[in-house]
């Protein structure tokens, strides 16, 4: 759960003993003392973001040419230099995201105005994890755009930056402004009537469109709030801490589901088509396989069948004679540093003849003597010399075979 809590506007200084006003997702608004709010905030374990008025933060636009965000840092405080009227080293700087031409949008507050802010809250046992300016916190868009908040009102600007200020100077201080373009004024019912003077004048000079709010005050703030907003707790006050945002939350849950959801048909779907195409590779394996075995069938239409009779014996084979001899050959193959490139079976000889690549032809020696130590008759064939490889042929029968 999140907190929402402002000072009331009464001076420029901030005192835990002033008025404060906070509101919650669960929580209704409320106004009192800090240290009844600080107790609201402890019984619900919320994360507490802080809201400065406008009238007390500066929000402006600078281009720094740096990528670096020490070197912006550094450099940010003589760029914005002519748009403050107080020394810098009194200041505290925030940097904000890049607007759609470029600049960063910028947040300038009095240094120990923000120091005491913290103190505050730290003597009540209150944490903030976000402090930002309310301003931020009204609408933005492509146009000029006033948030009317009772006797106060937000205007965002295009590039970002933005003001607060009375509602009955809303007119003039549009009228400032180099080039307004077309506004929206967004305000509840009972406010329109109140400023109908204003929105008569700011018509005068621009296209101005009406939005009706049904929230007011905090209430009406409070849901456009985003953790990617600028945050004043950067340099000396930054923390590592993220406040719990429920919707940001659940919609985190969502995107990874589906990312996962995704995943995992991605994978089933990669593995189908590998499956599929393993299994017409180890079809036609089989098929040649079977040719060179038995090269005098023809029109083999179930493979497995016919080759289970012949292993059976219902393909002219003798008690299984080749499957024996077969097996037997294969067991001695692993660790041979030899390449079987063909297969064949004599039945009428009961010759099983293997075409081999090695190495060197000592490797088709190695494995023709080992065979005989196993009770085969094993005889090397035609030995050819390659570039870098030995082919050879090496005939194998059962002692009491077909001679």
């Amino acid at each position: 759960m999140t907190i929402f809590i402002r000072p009331e506007l009464t001076s420029n200084v901030i005192s835990a003993d002033d008025p404060w006003e906070w509101i919650g997702d669960e929580i209704a608004y409320s106004k009192g003392e800090l240290a009844a709010c600080a107790q609201t905030v402890k019984e619900h374990h919320a994360d507490v973001v802080v809201l400065l008025p406008g009238e007390q933060v500066l929000l402006t636009t600078a281009v720094v040419p740096s990528r670096q965000p020490r070197q912006i840092m550094q450099a940010l405080p003589y760029i914005v230099e002519e748009k403050i009227a107080v020394d810098v080293d009194t200041c505290h700087f925030a940097l904000g995201q890049k607007n759609h031409v470029g600049a960063y949008v910028v947040a300038v507050t009095d240094l120990e105005r923000i120091r005491n802010l913290l103190a505050i809250f730290r003597l009540e046992g209150i944490d903030p994890a976000f402090v930002t300016t309310d301003t931020l916190l009204a609408h933005h868009g492509t146009k000029t755009t006033v948030t009317v908040e009772g006797d106060r009102a937000h205007v965002r600007l295009e590039d970002g930056s933005g003001f607060t200020l009375p509602s009955e100077q809303i007119a003039f201080a549009i009228d400032l402004l180099e080039e307004p373009g077309d506004i929206d004024v967004h305000l509840s019912p009972k406010y329109h009537e109140k400023l109908n003077i204003q929105i008569v004048q700011l018509q005068a000079t621009s296209n101005v469109s009406i939005v009706e709010e049904s929230e007011e005050g905090l209430a009406l703030l409070m849901p456009m709030f985003d953790q990617q907003l600028l945050n004043l707790m950067q340099g000396e006050f930054e923390t590592k801490r993220e406040i719990s945002n429920a919707a940001l939350v659940w919609k985190s849950s969502a995107i990874l589901a589906a990312s996962t959801f995704l995943l995992h048909m991605s994978l089933l779907l990669g593995q189908g088509i590998y499956l599929d195409l393993a299994g017409d590779q180890y079809a036609l394996e089989v098929d040649t396989l079977y040719g060179e075995v038995f090269p005098n069938d023809r029109n083999v239409r179930d493979v497995r069948r016919r080759w289970g009779a012949h292993i059976n014996g219902g393909g002219g084979l003798d008690d299984g004679e080749f499957l024996s001899l077969f097996r037997e050959t294969a067991a001695q193959l692993p660790g041979s540093q030899l390449t079987v490139n063909n297969i064949n079976y004599n039945e009428s000889r009961g010759d099983l003849i293997l075409q081999l690549t090695a190495v060197q032809s000592g490797h088709l020696v190695s494995f023709s003597e080992l065979l005989n130590k196993i009770g085969l008759q094993a005889e090397i064939g035609t030995i050819s010399q390659q570039d870098d490889s030995v082919r050879g042929s090496v005939k194998i029968k059962s002692f009491g075979g077909a001679s």
